[in-house]
């Protein structure tokens, strides 16, 4: 499969995907595990790949951070960004003190590309598509309709904005001060030229063949390809969203997401790339705020911190759009976990940053020509015009003399270009980095064993939290049951016995250093619950070579940890905490 090398200046393809996480898994072997988890609408292999230093335990034992991309097909930004945070982490163990940490004590679950089939679609031909390729709604498979359908008539490779003159009817004019740009005509405006635009396209017939006289007026037809996979989850789905599809789930794509995660219980954080924008969207979408547990939303704004600190991007609630049905939403939901949804690329904000701020609050009322104006000239001068195709006249073999010219959305509105690729990448792995050190971690602080008579011990154990998250993450969790309190147990071989206690200890969640964070009124800080002490009195039957005890803490999503005492000289065996957290007698 030659070296795991991926450089960050251009979008794989499907393949190419594929050939480079089998490399990381061949070069990694102690730290990657490979895995298809389903197959896409076409057949091909939905990766996933499970990160952690295997030598330092099993992933299920670990704090789990789960990160996809491209679930929208032209949102390819996702699925190298994925590959970024998996060369990152790989390539700097052992260097890099931070990554080598996540990486001994955590567990990455990353899933590239949701939707290869869309993915390479959009890579391998001038369609800009949002969807899968199963057709939807349904009656497209068997009818056209017939309009204008978006094509690449000329053969460039791109499908831009192709525009007509008509000095009567046109509703299009030239800017006054940049004849790229094309502005709405005014009442005021009486002497041409003017122009009707439309996407670069064919006119065909409703068997899909191509008209030979243009007859308006004619429709826009949309793509068959309607389908959003991201409105397709159980949490707010409705028909009426576009593109939801029939039913919750109805997609394969889908159905492996929401599988992988459930069969994962250890996954506490979720980051899902998408683009475009510049801004961290988090839930939710049809519920406010104040319906939160007051401390989820502060859970929210700090780790949405983390992420706009890493990024520069904002972060954004998206309650009252019309985004019901993504995975975000039931992530929190169901499960009651922190999903934050970045919309990488930001070439509003690059363009015109003073502007960045009322057009995430209001695009409706944005002045678009102003804007427009602002991305050519940031288009020029710092995309060397690479941007923009002006517009050209060309020959339409059924409209005759028209002219062409427009963005190359894909991989300039939509994508970063090449050179600004990395840069991009390299601020989310960032968020990634911080959103895992945050998670919650288990550790076994302490083990004393004391005589207390003949054969008989009492065996005193401190758990703790170190982690900023709580084990539970958020009152939402402990509400839907979606999280097992923590247990510390005794594991005793034959030849012990307890006496007058139980062998496990239910402790409930233990909180994060953020619960310690409060503050009340008048300078009152009320102690964090993160640390518990528990007991065990134990009484040695007969004689035992060095008799073996095992204190072992579980936690769903803060981790498993074990530490191994010997009574007598037989020494210490510990796994997971600090020798001189841990006595011997």
């Amino acid at each position: 499969m030659g070296n795991a090398a991926v450089t960050f200046d251009r979008y794989l393809r499907y393949q190419e995907l594929t050939d480079a996480l089998h490399a990381f898994n061949e070069k990694y072997p102690d730290f990657v595990t490979l895995a298809s988890v389903g197959k896409s609408y076409e057949g091909r292999d939905i990766w996933a790949v499970t990160l952690t230093n295997s030598r330092s335990g099993l992933p299920a034992e670990k704090p789990g951070m789960y990160v996809d991309g491209n679930i929208h097909a032209g949102e390819v930004t996702g699925s190298m960004a994925a590959l970024h945070l998996i060369d990152y982490l790989l390539s700097r163990y052992g260097a890099d003190e931070m990554v080598t940490k996540l990486l001994d004590s955590r567990s990455f679950y990353i899933l590239p590309r949701i939707n290869p089939d869309g993915a390479e679609l959009y890579l391998t031909s001038p369609a800009h598509l949002r969807s899968s390729v199963r057709p939807f709604p349904d009656f497209r498979k068997y009818e056209d309709p017939p309009g204008l359908h978006a094509e690449d008539f000329d053969g460039n490779g791109l499908i831009l904005s192709m525009r007509i003159r008509d000095d009567a009817r046109g509703a299009w004019k030239v800017d006054p001060e940049d004849a790229r740009l094309m502005t709405e005509r005014s009442p005021l405006d009486t002497a041409g030229p003017f122009y009707h635009i439309y996407t670069e396209g064919v006119l065909k017939d409703a068997k899909g063949e191509w008209v030979e006289e243009v007859l308006p007026p004619f429709a826009h037809v949309a793509t068959k390809y309607g389908l959003d996979l991201n409105r397709n989850f159980p949490s707010g789905f409705s028909t009426q969203t576009t593109g939801a599809g029939p039913y919750p789930l109805s997609e394969p794509e889908t159905r492996c997401q929401v599988e992988f995660i459930s069969q994962r219980p250890n996954i506490a954080g979720v980051l899902l790339y998408h683009t475009t924008g510049g801004m961290l969207f988090r839930p939710h979408s049809t519920i406010p705020d104040k319906d939160f547990a007051e401390e989820d939303v502060a859970l929210y704004t700090a780790i949405g911190k983390l992420g706009e600190n890493a990024t520069g991007y904002p972060v954004i609630c998206c309650y009252g759009d019309s985004s019901s049905g993504v995975l975000d939403d039931w992530c929190f939901d169901q499960l009651g976990l922190l999903a934050f949804t970045p919309e990488l690329w930001d070439a509003v904000g690059r363009a015109a940053p003073e502007m960045k701020a009322d057009f995430l609050k209001s695009p409706e009322k944005i002045d678009r020509r102003k804007l427009e104006l602002k991305l050519l000239q940031w288009n020029d001068r710092e995309l060397t015009g690479e941007g923009f195709v002006p517009w050209h006249k060309v020959t339409h073999p059924q409209f005759g003399a028209v002219e062409v010219g427009g963005w190359k959305v894909k991989e300039y509105r939509q994508n970063p270009p090449r050179h600004l690729l990395h840069a991009e990448c390299h601020r989310m792995t960032a968020f990634a980095i911080g959103y895992a050190l945050a998670l919650p971690e288990v550790h076994i602080d302490e083990v004393k064993v004391s005589p207390l008579g003949e054969n008989l011990y009492s065996v005193h154990a401190v758990v703790s939290n170190h982690g900023f998250l709580s084990t539970n993450i958020t009152k939402q969790a402990v509400k839907q049951k979606a999280v097992r309190p923590d247990l510390v147990r005794l594991e005793l071989p034959k030849g012990m016995e307890l006496l007058n206690c139980e062998h496990q200890y239910e402790v409930g969640h233990l909180e994060g250093y953020a619960a310690g964070q409060k503050a009340w009124f008048y300078y009152v800080f009320p102690p964090q619950k993160g640390t518990v002490r528990v007991k065990w009195n134990v009484r040695v039957k007969g004689e035992l070579a060095n008799p073996e005890l095992t204190v072992h803490l579980l936690s769903q999503r803060g981790g498993s940890k074990r530490a191994v005492v010997l009574l007598g000289d037989g020494g210490l065996r510990h796994e997971g905490t600090d020798n001189s957290a841990v006595d011997t007698v």
